[in-house]
């Protein structure tokens, strides 16, 4: 787990969003290769074994599966995903992390995998997380999400965590989610952009003056 991407991560539990402590045990330069996550509100500890950080309840083993690498370049999925530059980290779902060492050879962005193919760790520039259902990040904290053939709950999770302006790319038979308007679409993916969020309605109130 790169360590600079702890401030993006959120308690999944039922309370008021919530930061978390990260606590070291064995390091790789910024990588955080064993340690835990620690919540200040629930005060529940997530365990961080070779990268991963398990946010399930019960962490059982994943099994591998055929993450369809074949079917879509890291070259493209970089294009796509609009990753030209290393400001802020992009989130791969799924299957897509079958892709994501290739992509971090010619990318600087930093990765985040979620619930990728079982046997994926962590590496510098590529942190894994597992979890049960909402992505644990902080609303608007991505640059870029590319969406698995998870369901409508899983995609309306990633559009929330992804920033204004940022992309969103998914396998062409899933439904474009609330919040993404589409930019290009061909037999395979399409390609959106996070709607800018709207911001809430601020009252005024006017103090008159006293005669």
């Amino acid at each position: 787990m790169f360590i600079e991407l702890v401030d993006a991560l959120r308690c999944p539990r039922a309370h008021e969003e919530s930061w978390l402590v990260a606590s070291a045990t064995r390091m790789d330069a910024r990588h955080i290769v064993s340690g835990t996550l620690g919540c200040p509100v629930c005060l529940t500890e997530y365990p961080i074994e070779d990268g991963v950080v398990d946010f399930r309840a019960d962490p059982t083993p994943v099994a591998a599966r055929d993450g369809g690498s074949e079917q879509e370049s890291a070259m493209r999925l970089a294009a796509m995903l609009d990753l030209a530059d290393a400001t802020g980290f992009a989130v791969l779902l799924g299957a897509w992390g079958s892709v994501a060492g290739e992509l971090a050879a010619i990318i600087e962005t930093p990765l985040i995998l979620v619930d990728p193919p079982g046997g994926t760790t962590g590496a510098p520039g590529i942190s894994v997380l597992r979890c049960d259902g909402e992505i644990p990040l902080a609303s608007g904290a991505a640059r870029a999400v590319a969406i698995d053939v998870a369901g409508s709950e899983r995609a309306a999770s990633a559009v929330r965590v992804t920033r204004a302006k940022g992309r969103v790319l998914a396998p062409a038979d899933v439904a474009l989610p609330e919040g993404v308007r589409e930019l290009a679409r061909d037999a395979q993916l399409w390609v959106g952009e996070r709607e800018a969020i709207a911001s809430p309605i601020v009252t005024l109130h006017v103090r008159r003056a006293q005669t």
